[in-house]
This record gives structure tokens, C-alpha cells and sequence, in this order.
């Protein structure tokens, strides 16, 4: 217990560190990127990145499954296992890595048709995707073995190498943007970056596991030892081809049925939510792993009270980013890149209500991850269709604002609702009345907080300037004050908001 705890908080120390580090360096690129190389390249930049999110199937769930079935013997210390599983890894992943390749050289043929009249040369257009394409087809045929950090709660080994490198990139990209303004040259840094950064996390999983000796070769012949890893894979690779729809198809949409420029104003906003899922990511790195290897000891009344720990930290911290971006979006938006950039209310009211839920999910899909609980694949057939058919016929006639509705119609009726229930009766074996009772706890303090900060803006008609120090002023003038009496109401009223708060290295235990 103790070894999972000081494995998760090195995860949390790390990841925090660089991720403010890469926050600054983001927003500060994105600004100068914008000017250097216009809202078509970036635009073009971010369209080619959701086709080959589409197309790198990683995301189908093929590392979770192999991560589940490695944190019994990382627990036993049983090496040779390890080792197989991780070659049985590194055989799919080839596998994996080939079908990617030869699906983009397919898509690619059709650049001539999907970027015509977009007012981009289309030698930039193939020049950019296959770099893109090279940099993520590392992962596959070489840096497979990461895979055994993440399953032993050592991401923080990964992070210090690829978010020291992402952050000499993004220099790089920075002083070659101001001297040449060349988007090839801003492409081929990422490509040599990539080799970079995998060469050395090779050499730092060789450190870390010298016992640690795959062979690819084998994959078929242990794949016949472990027939439960395709079942569950098979199920896997369902959740996360609906995941995509979800969560890597927007600008793919938006290209479609708006425009390139229209691609950008949304990437602005969508790389803002990004990041603070970046920092959730990075403060609870590792968690995925040790809440399974929590589930994997077997205690109940444990695994429910670091769900609910879990459950409102999530929601806290959900809520208090609701509450900031609620009234700061558009003049942090004005601020950053120019109030040509500032999109509709009713449409940053979806972006963040779609935040809202993907930001709170994860407290109950990774305990679903831990339990195995992958056979409910009507569920994410259901919410797939759901999203993309309404997706498509809304975003027909109503560009973007029908894109947003049908993501959040479809993860209304799938994430929020059946979810849930789901764990709670497959997994926890318990009623569904205890969750719902709770979260609409933290729901209903939301909305309260939400509507002391309107009312506090209209009362004193304060009027929120697109100058850093007005915006400053307002956030600490209004919104901290309203974030303390949110922050104050939770820890009153919510489950596992004590307990939580007792894990703090400064609070003193009784």
C-alpha cells in the first residue's frame, strides 16, 4: 500500500512539474505559431493530426488490456512472465504499426481531393502528414516496452524524457519560426525529436529492467498461451474506437463542414481544455495502475473509499476549473491569440459542459478498467452511433454548435448514465441510489457556485477586460472568493472528501 502511494505521488510530482512547464510553452508557441505560419497551416496541422489519431490505434485499447494483465505479475516479481507478455506486446504493436502505415499511404491518396482549393501547396500537405505519421509509428515498432513503466507506476520515468524533449522541441520550433518562418523545417523538428526521445527512453527501460528480454518473433506462439488477452481485446477495441468518435473526430468534423480557420478557433479553445486535462493526467499519473492493482488485493471497503476519494477530486477540481473558465474563457482567448479568435457563448457553454463530463468520467472508467468490465460493447456500439448520427446531421445544418450537441447527447445517455450503473452493479455489486445520491451532491454545489459568481458579476456590473491585469483582478476579486465557498461546500457535504483530505502530506493523521 505504502510502495502504490509513493509510486502515484512521484507520478503526481513529476507530471506537475512539467506540465506547468509545458503550459508556458504551449500557450507562448501557439501565439507565435499562429503568427509565423497563419490559421490554415496550424489548421492543417491540427485536421492531419485527428486523421492519424483516427488511424493510430493505439488508442483502440490494446495497451490497457496488455497493462491489466501485467500488474499481477509486476506484483509477483514473476519475470518470465513479464517478459512474454511484454514481447506478446511488442508482437501486436508490430502488427499494429504496420496496419497504421499502410492506412495512412492509403489516405494519403486522397489528399488531392479533401485539401483541393484549400489554398495550401499539397507537397506541405503530404510533407507534413507523413512526418506526422514517421513520430508516431516509433511508438509502435520500437518504443513498445514504455508499456512496463506505466503498468509498474513509474511514469514519471517517461514523462522527465518526454516532456523534457517536447519542451526542447517546442524551442526549437520557437527560434526557427521567428528566423524562417518555414513550416517544413517546423515538421521535420518534430520527426527528429521523435528519434530523440525514443532512443533514450530505450535506454532508460534498459537501465530500469536489465532482465527485461523480448522477442517479437515469439508473439504468435504466446499469444496461444494467454487466449483471454484477445477477449479481452476484442472487447476493448470497441470502447476505444467509440473514444475516438468522442474525443479525436472534432476537428476532422469541423473540417468538413466548416473550414480550416474554423479548425483553429476551435483548436484555441480545445488546446486550453486540453492542457488542464494535462494536468489532471499528470497529477494522477500512474493511478490507472495502482487503482488496478487495488482492485487486484481484493479489498471492498478499501477499493469503495478510494472511489469516492477519487469521485471528488475529480469532481472538485472539475468544478473549480468550470468555475474559472465559465466567465475567463473568452477574455483568456482575447488575451492570448486576439478577440478575433472569440467564438459564441452558447458555444463555449457546450465546449465546457463536454469538459465537464470527460474530465469526471475517468472516476468511474478506471475502476471499470480494473475490474475488466469490458463486455458491455452495446454500450459504446450505442453511444457511437448516437454521436456520430447526430453529429452528422446537426453539424449539417448547424456547423459546429450540432458537432458539440452530439458529443454531449451521446456520453448524456452512455457515460453519465449507463456507466456507472454498470460498475456499480458488475463491479461493486451494490445499488446505484448511493451514487446518484452523492454526485448530484457535487452537482448541485456546482450549479449553486456557478450562480453566486453570475450574480456577484451582476450585482457589482463588473466588466471583464482582455488585459492580463484585469483579468487577474477579476479572478481574484470574484472568482477565488466563489471557488473557496464551492471548495468549502464540497468538503462539507461530499463522500470522501475527509478522507481525502487526510491524505495530504502536511495534515496530521489521529
Amino acid at each position: 500500500m505504502n510502495q502504490r502511494v509513493h509510486k502515484t505521488m512521484m507520478n503526481a510530482k513529476v507530471g506537475v512539474v512539467f506540465y506547468f512547464i509545458s503550459i508556458f510553452m504551449a500557450f507562448f508557441s501557439r501565439r507565435i505559431f499562429l503568427q509565423s505560419y497563419g490559421d490554415d497551416f496550424i489548421g492543417l496541422a491540427g485536421t492531419l493530426w485527428s486523421i492519424l489519431e483516427f488511424l493510430n490505434i493505439s488508442e483502440i485499447g490494446i495497451g490497457t488490456c496488455i497493462g491489466y494483465f501485467l500488474y499481477k505479475p509486476i506484483e509477483e516479481k514473476n519475470h518470465e512472465k513479464i517478459c512474454e507478455i511484454v514481447s506478446l506486446f511488442g508482437y501486436l504493436y508490430r502488427i499494429i504499426g504496420i496496419i497504421i502505415l499502410c492506412g495512412g499511404l492509403v489516405v494519403s491518396l486522397f489528399f488531392p481531393l479533401i485539401f483541393a482549393d484549400k489554398g495550401l501547396p499539397f507537397s506541405l500537405v503530404f510533407f507534413t502528414f507523413y512526418g506526422f505519421l514517421t513520430s508516431q509509428l516509433l511508438g509502435y515498432f520500437i518504443n513498445y516496452r514504455q508499456i512496463l513503466l506505466d503498468s509498474d507506476q513509474k511514469t514519471y520515468k517517461i514523462s522527465i524524457w518526454t516532456q523534457s524533449g517536447g519542451v526542447l522541441k517546442t524551442i526549437a520550433q520557437i527560434w526557427l519560426a521567428y528566423n524562417y518562418q518555414n513550416p517544413y523545417v517546423w515538421v521535420g523538428v518534430d520527426v527528429v525529436f521523435s528519434l530523440i526521445i525514443c532512443w533514450v527512453l530505450n535506454r532508460v527501460i534498459g537501465r530500469e529492467y536489465p532482465w527485461l528480454h523480448t522477442d517479437k518473433s515469439k508473439g504468435r506462439e504466446i499469444l496461444k498461451k494467454y487466449p483471454e488477452i484477445l477477449v479481452k481485446a476484442k472487447q476493448i477495441v470497441i470502447h476505444r474506437l467509440k473514444d475516438f468518435f468522442l474525443t479525436k473526430s472534432d476537428q476532422i468534423l469541423i473540417f468538413a463542414f466548416e473550414s480550416l480557420q474554423m479548425v483553429t478557433f476551435y483548436g484555441n479553445y480545445t488546446m486550453i481544455v486540453g492542457k488542464l486535462m494535462g494536468l489532471f493526467n499528470s497529477v494522477l499519473a500512474g493511478m490507472n495502475a495502482g487503482i488496478g492493482n487495488l482492485v487486484a488485493e481484493g479489498n471492498e471497503w478499501n477499493i469503495r473509499k478510494v472511489f469516492w476519494e477519487y469521485a471528488t477530486f475529480r469532481y472538485w477540481t472539475t468544478g473549480v476549473i468550470v468555475i474559472s473558465l465559465t466567465f475567463l474563457f473568452d477574455p483568456i482567448i482575447s488575451w492570448w491569440v486576439g478577440p478575433q479568435y472569440v467564438m459564441k457563448d452558447y458555444l463555449v457553454w457546450l465546449i465546457l459542459f463536454n469538459m465537464y463530463i470527460t474530465l469526471t468520467r475517468p472516476s468511474v472508467d478506471l475502476f471499470i478498467n480494473a475490474y475488466g468490465l469490458y463486455s458491455d460493447v452495446w454500450a459504446a456500439y450505442a453511444e457511437g452511433i448516437i454521436n456520430l448520427v447526430v453529429t452528422i446531421i446537426m453539424g449539417y445544418f448547424y456547423g459546429l454548435l450540432g458537432i458539440l450537441l452530439g458529443k454531449a447527447i451521446s456520453m448524456l445517455l452512455i457515460v453519465v448514465i449507463w456507466k456507472p450503473y454498470y460498475l456499480f452493479r458488475q463491479g461493486f455489486r451494490t445499488s446505484i441510489y448511493i451514487y446518484w445520491r452523492n454526485i448530484l451532491t457535487h452537482i448541485a454545489i456546482l450549479v449553486g457556485a456557478l450562480s453566486l459568481n453570475r450574480a456577484i458579476v451582476n450585482i457589482t456590473e463588473w466588466q471583464t477586460g482582455s488585459s492580463i491585469i484585469t483579468i487577474l483582478t477579476y479572478a481574484s476579486c470574484i472568482t477565488l472568493p466563489v471557488v473557496i465557498v464551492y471548495s468549502a461546500s464540497v468538503y462539507l457535504f461530499c463522500p470522501g472528501a475527509r478522507d481525502l483530505v487526510c491524505r495530504l502530506p502536511f495534515i496530521k493523521h489521529k
